[in-house]
């Protein structure tokens, strides 16, 4: 099986003032500062009697794991030992929000050197994470996928950029062209960019701008909006994206309890993703993270038995995030009770090696004989 969605970075990955104030940061960024942290949490469960704060004690607990190394040998021991995992790293550098204790590059040195690895380099996919503001961004990604074995790209663009970017413009040619995944974030929350949209480019493409005052946790989620791939597919319709998280819960819930394709003016992302499935044969989406909650089960298992979308779904959990929520072999047991083994060995394997696959897909894939 291979989870198409797993995080391996550590805190010391993340930002200094990530959670606003810089000291919360460099406290985390100690061992001993992890420690007083999780005893807090744990004293404030046990008063409170909240489930949550435990999680969160021991999301904090594998995130400060010393290396990347020693958070996979953690990841590892939830699944059967020939599992395989997607990495997906994070380039937080331009959020602003500071630097991180250890850099971006930094961060790819150590997915490079568990891909050389001869135990663990088999049993990983790792992306890397692009950023258009970053200097030599499509050199850095040849690099990676031509002589370190890298095997697709991840965006993040509620870090502060749209999907269609015109310096992106290079890398989705060149995507196109090889056929390399590319995984996208898709959802509400989460990290975002912190300077100010008063100064932030705004192009046509994105329609009207937030107004002045908009909280930047609120604009950002329209940086991830998956309607912003329409402009890329227009350019690019071989490009092969995976929306992660469905476009999240919240999205997932709509979709279930309001009128659709619209709700309050907008249209729901899970909508819209499910669109581009049906337009586009190079397109996925994953459950990670989103699946935890048993509300949109339902949804899940409708999908997964769609002639056409259910290809193109893909197991993944959102390791360590999901901690969260809930423990990473309870979210994968939960997801395995609820599909037939034939369902769940589709999105956990045969969809996952048809995503990281670098061809296109042949004119007798379903995708073409149902829309004959």
């Amino acid at each position: 099986m291979i989870n198409a969605h797993v995080h391996l970075f550590t805190i010391q990955s993340i930002p200094e003032r990530f959670f606003g104030l810089r000291f919360i940061m460099k406290l985390m960024w100690s061992r001993l500062g992890v420690r007083v942290t999780r005893i807090l949490l744990s004293w404030v469960g046990n008063v409170l009697n909240h489930p949550q704060i435990d999680r969160l004690s021991a999301f904090a607990g594998i995130g400060a794991h010393a290396s990347p190394r020693e958070v996979f040998e953690l990841l590892q021991g939830y699944y059967p030992p020939d599992a395989s995992f997607i990495v997906l790293p994070m380039d937080f550098e331009y959020m602003a929000a500071g630097r991180p204790k250890k850099s971006y590059m930094d961060q790819l040195d150590d997915l490079i050197q568990l891909k050389r690895d001869p135990h663990i380099g088999p049993r990983i996919y790792p992306f890397v994470a692009v950023d258009p503001r970053r200097p030599d961004l499509l050199q850095l990604v040849r690099h990676l996928v031509e002589s370190e074995h890298f095997s697709g790209i991840k965006i993040y663009p509620a870090l502060g950029f749209f999907p269609f970017d015109t310096r992106l413009d290079p890398l989705w040619q060149w995507a196109e062209a090889l056929q390399i995944p590319i995984m996208t974030h898709c959802s509400r929350g989460g990290a975002y960019f912190r300077g100010p949209l008063s100064t932030f480019p705004w192009p046509k493409e994105a329609g009207p701008k937030p107004k002045p005052g908009t909280p930047n946790a609120k604009w950002t989620d329209l940086l991830s909006d998956p309607s912003g791939f329409k402009h890329v597919f227009q350019k690019y319709p071989n490009l092969k994206v995976c929306f992660a998280h469905m476009g999240g819960t919240e999205e997932c819930r709509k979709w279930l309890s309001e009128p659709w394709p619209k709700h309050l003016g907008q249209t729901n992302w899970l909508s819209i993703i499910l669109e581009l499935m049906k337009a586009f044969p190079q397109v996925y989406a994953d459950i990670s993270y989103s699946a935890y909650d048993a509300q949109i089960h339902p949804l899940i298992d409708v999908l997964v038995r769609d002639e056409l979308i259910g290809r193109r779904i893909l197991f993944g959990s959102d390791f360590y995030m999901v901690q969260q929520n809930m423990t990473e072999r309870a979210f994968s047991i939960q997801i395995k009770s609820l599909l037939s083994n034939e369902a769940f060995h589709r999105i956990s394997e045969i969809n996952t090696k048809q995503f990281l696959c670098r061809e296109k897909p042949s004119r007798n894939d379903p995708f073409y004989t149902l829309h004959s």
